[in-house]
């Protein structure tokens, strides 16, 4: 199913790419760039702004190299790439962390933020876009994005009550809270759906008619595959089958001053919620792209924003008169050693500690060799060690070592390869032909169904089947006994194996694939997709100057 080519198109009588140009014309500063035409559809992919209340852990790591591994498949596969993340810096829960730590908010946002950028960068995360939402490129689409839903009346002054959770920065039905009992004997009402504390709040404040989009979110559901997984999709639907109750999307500057005002009323702050997910129509604003990158191909989310994502934000949109995401892949939580990650147990998983350990190649493989996106996953540091040691050190290392070495090639070339090298080395090469031809298409499409740990699970059947057949054909002892070219055919069967091995594994373990194809020699204009396919040729290479070492093994307790 190839749901990120799934389009929904509004019944308006403006089409949208001319509507959007209006409306940024009509509602940015003079001087906004609006979209160009371009011939090919880009992609544009996001992870949701992370929130600067904490410092980074694995789980924001994990979404970050989810959408990585797809912007890198993408770019392999020729298509251009917008890559946007960066960190959601407003709400009450970061104006009292600050006050907490006793520093102004700008400056308690700078540092975390930064903290986010060093833990992306560290990870190898390969964004075009980091979006703060305290910019003033922001801000202005905001203001802009606010005045649009007031001209076509979806805002509307009134009273709202209900249970609010700081924590989740949303206002909770009485139906979805629970009261529980304290280990100090009292009660406590918290949502059900988080288990957070809720209290409860009457003010005035800014309503938008979400009420009034309920068959719109509808259609644009079944439009298509647009949730991915399923379970995720059908939950969704299943909001949608209750009725929906309009959106408090503002807050008394009285009780949240950190954030952006309401337009023509300061005495309002802009719900946290409605100011962040207006980033990713600010990094579309401010592309570089000439190409018209809305709407978003697709938004990498965790499960816990799922109704943000999944109700509020395409209602917006819809609201506006904008197109809603194409897609959205939402993902599960990471446990820890089969326990929930907490600030509360002392078990947040940093990602600075795994890279001490095991070097970003090491936490990104392991991340997406564990990560199904439909379940939890568990984190643990012996399990971590254990995996990258025997499939990156042993398993694709050996490969590698064994073909490079200087005892069976002195003379540090890549030899040119055939049909006949595999028919002459009877069945083992012939089986690892078979293997060879059917994999990369097979990774082609794991990956681009979000399945990576599939791909990478049929990567390493290859480098299994590779290694076997090193194993099987002895070159150690062809060499020894003059079957020279037995030990070619070999050589050069092995050095290809391994060759597309690099290739397939570059969207998940970039620099690790980047050492291993510059060993073998591979010019970078031969590292696309294209490439990813066993190719004949006669011509011999050079290997590369760098050890044979791609991964040194993990020494851990």
């Amino acid at each position: 199913m190839e749901f990120l080519r799934t389009r929904f198109s509004l019944s308006h009588n403006i089409p949208f790419r001319a509507r959007f140009c209006e409306q940024i014309k009509r509602s940015y500063q003079k001087g906004s760039r609006c979209f160009s035409s371009g011939q090919s559809e880009p992609f544009f992919v996001t992870t949701p702004i992370f929130y600067v209340n904490a410092e980074p852990h694995i789980g924001h790591i994990y979404t970050a190299v989810i959408a990585d591994s797809s912007a890198r498949f993408h770019r392999l596969i020729g298509n251009p790439v917008t890559f946007s993340t960066g960190t959601d810096e407003h709400g009450l829960k970061i104006q009292q962390a600050a006050m907490c730590a006793n520093k102004e908010p700008g400056r308690f946002c700078d540092h975390v933020s930064g903290l986010f950028k060093t833990a992306l960068k560290n990870c190898e995360i390969s964004y075009t876009d980091y979006i703060r939402t305290t910019e003033s490129r922001h801000k202005e689409n905001v203001h802009s994005f606010w005045e649009i839903l007031s001209e076509k009346g979806y805002i509307y002054k009134g009273k709202y009550e209900g249970w609010y959770c700081t924590a989740d920065e949303a206002f909770v039905a009485e139906d979805q809270t629970t009261l529980v009992k304290l280990s100090n004997g009292q009660e406590q009402r918290v949502s059900t759906e988080s288990n957070r504390p809720v209290e409860w709040f009457s003010e005035e404040n800014y309503l938008f008619k979400l009420s009034k989009l309920r068959e719109e979110l509808r259609s644009w559901l079944k439009s298509g595959p647009v949730i991915q997984p399923l379970r995720h999709y059908n939950l969704v639907k299943s909001w949608l089958d209750q009725e929906l109750i309009d959106l408090s999307v503002s807050r008394p500057n009285t009780r949240l001053s950190w954030g952006i005002p309401v337009p023509g009323d300061s005495s309002q702050t802009i719900y946290v919620w409605l100011d962040a997910l207006l980033n990713y129509m600010t990094v579309a604003k401010h592309s570089q792209s000439e190409m018209n990158i809305w709407p978003p191909s697709v938004h990498v989310i965790g499960k816990d924003i799922l109704k943000f994502h999944g109700i509020y934000w395409p209602a917006f949109l819809l609201a506006a008169g904008f197109e809603p995401p194409k897609s959205l892949l939402v993902h599960g939580h990471w446990l820890v050693d089969e326990q929930k990650m907490s600030k509360t147990t002392g078990n947040v998983v940093s990602p600075q500690s795994c890279i001490n350990l095991v070097t970003a190649t090491g936490l990104r493989y392991f991340l997406m060799h564990e990560g199904v996106p439909a379940s939890d996953g568990n984190f643990s540091i012996k399990r971590m060690v254990r995996i990258v040691n025997s499939d990156l050190a042993d398993g694709i290392g050996n490969l590698v070592s064994r073909c490079c070495g200087k005892n069976l090639n002195p003379l540090q070339t890549r030899l040119g390869v055939s049909r006949s090298s595999f028919e002459s080395c009877g069945s083992p090469g012939s089986d690892l032909l078979s293997l060879l031809e059917r994999t990369p298409d097979i990774v082609h499409d794991e990956y681009k169904q979000w399945n990576f740990y599939k791909g990478i699970d049929q990567v390493m059947a290859l480098v299994r089947g590779a290694n076997g057949f090193f194993q099987t054909m002895e070159p150690w002892k062809l060499k020894k006994e003059g079957q020279l070219d037995k030990l070619n055919a070999t050589m050069a069967v092995t050095m290809e194996t391994a060759r597309v091995v690099g290739t397939l594994l570059q969207p998940i373990v970039p620099s690790y694939s980047e050492r291993l194809l510059d060993k073998l020699g591979v010019p970078q204009e031969n590292r696309s997709w294209d490439f990813a396919r066993l190719r004949w040729t006669t011509t011999e290479t050079a290997l590369g100057s760098q050890q044979a070492v791609l991964f040194p093994r993990i020494k851990s307790e």
